[in-house]
């Protein structure tokens, strides 16, 4: 019950943006000149299309990392887990500094470690960005 309480706050979202994302990438000239050529629609889609729309994916996915953080305190604390993040709600509670400090520092390495890994997936996937990064 709480991982779907987790994924389905987010989950709406993001099928919002990859719909939004893959249209936009649909329309895009390179799509036509495929569909000229005479591609499947399952190539260009699979092939072309949602591999475009990678990067812009894992950049959103990195940057909801922070939100589905703070999300786990308040769902482990609805439904009474043992947790970091009840463990941080009871320390507030209780006026306990050192544990709230310290699970604030985690949290936020923990964000801050997954960005970086989202910034070399997707330079290893965009060599336009490796290029960017270069200069």
């Amino acid at each position: 019950m709480p991982a779907l309480t987790l994924a389905l706050t987010l989950g709406a979202w993001y099928v919002r943006e990859i719909r939004s994302m893959v249209l936009k990438e649909l329309q895009k000239d390179y799509v036509t000149g495929l569909m000229a050529k005479g591609y499947s629609d399952s190539y260009i889609l699979f092939g072309h299309v949602l591999k475009n729309c990678l990067v812009p994916l894992i950049t959103l996915f990195s940057m909801s990392i922070g939100s589905m953080l703070g999300g786990t305190a308040i769902v482990e604390s609805i439904f009474a887990w043992n947790g970091v993040g009840k463990l941080a709600v009871d320390s507030i509670s209780a006026r306990d500094y050192p544990v709230i400090q310290g699970y604030v520092v985690w949290m936020a390495l923990i964000f801050l470690g997954l960005n970086v890994l989202a910034s070399i997936i997707c330079s290893a996937i965009d060599p336009r960005i490796r290029r960017e990064a270069r200069s």
